[in-house]
């Protein structure tokens, strides 16, 4: 009897220290747990951004199939899968934030620009307005919008979206260089060159606009100043392969200073030695040199034929 009460006592012991570790060990876990979810969800960020893609893919997969209807994840992989190049990857992942979160406009975002990029501009279209219905006060979206309309050649409307985002932000730099861009595009230099102007001034850190202005000043017929917003580019970024080509293109058809061209081809070529702009600029410049001395050589042939001609 006495043993049986023992075991009793012991059993109940047992029971009660079971019960207690459930209470508190739980949500000591869960906290591990959230922690742990957090810092995965940071590191995935850090490494994509990193382009440090393997390692992100790493981590990622295991919380898509741990968390297969957790909006967060499937943002990470929408974004990882989009930098990879993976794009319908990344759409079928932007599709599931969709499904999972409707009212996610970054979501619809990212799918407009990936149609966009893929040249799918009714696609690009449906997205972009899909997530101005949501976030109606965006101003990424709406020059997304501009963009996708420049695209699918619909400049005026393009130019009535720009007008709204100017009148709601006189000073957003990234509006008057899509405004520079229309004008350019119509054919409205003055207007244009006045717009990246102002974007310039209002962000000069972004030297790459330095390379519409001197797109806009050659339709201007302004060739110096082409060539001078270009030559500044190269100051702060002197391996820009993009400005380089773009200054020996000016040097050839603006200056026809074939030597100078073919002097910015070959850092090109000292940068990116697989360019094929730049080989196929050298040989062309080659070609005219080689024209521009037969002519000469013709010239002065004929020149000095005049001076003694032949006696009968």
């Amino acid at each position: 009897m006495r043993c049986s009460r023992a075991w009793a006592l012991a059993a109940t012991i047992v029971m009660f220290s079971n019960l207690s570790a459930v209470a508190v060990t739980p949500p000591a876990q869960a906290e591990n747990s959230t922690q742990t979810y957090s810092s995965r969800l940071k590191e995935i960020d850090l490494l994509t951004q990193a382009r440090s893609f393997y390692k992100a893919r790493k981590i990622l997969e295991p919380l898509l199939e741990s968390k297969p209807k957790d909006a967060d994840v499937h943002v990470r992989a929408g974004r990882l899968f989009s930098q990879m190049g993976l794009l319908p990857r990344a759409i079928d992942e932007y599709r599931t934030v969709i499904s999972l979160d409707p009212r996610n406009s970054s979501a619809y975002v990212e799918l407009s620009k990936i149609y966009l990029a893929s040249e799918n501009t009714n696609d690009a279209t449906t997205y972009a307005k899909e997530a101005l219905k949501l976030n109606p006060n965006s101003a990424d979206t709406r020059i997304l919008l501009v963009k996708i309309l420049m695209a699918k050649g619909l400049l005026l409307e393009a130019e009535q979206e720009m007008q709204r985002l100017l009148r709601g932000d006189p000073h957003d730099a990234q509006v008057h260089y899509m405004a520079a861009k229309i004008y350019r595009e119509r054919g409205q230099g003055a207007l244009a060159l006045q717009h990246i102007d102002e974007a310039i001034q209002l962000n000069p850190n972004n030297h790459e606009w330095l390379m519409e202005m001197s797109d806009i000043c050659i339709l201007l017929g302004r060739d110096d100043e082409a060539k001078a917003a270009l030559l500044k580019l190269l100051k702060y970024e002197p391996d820009s392969v993009e400005g380089l080509s773009r200054l020996a293109r000016v040097k050839e058809n603006s200056f026809r200073d074939y030597d100078g061209a073919m002097e910015s081809y070959k850092r090109v070529l000292e940068i990116d030695p697989d360019s094929v702009t730049a080989l196929a600029g050298i040989e062309r410049l080659r070609a005219k040199k080689n024209d521009l001395a037969g002519l000469w050589k013709h010239q002065l042939k004929n020149f000095f034929a005049g001076l003694f001609p032949k006696k009968n």
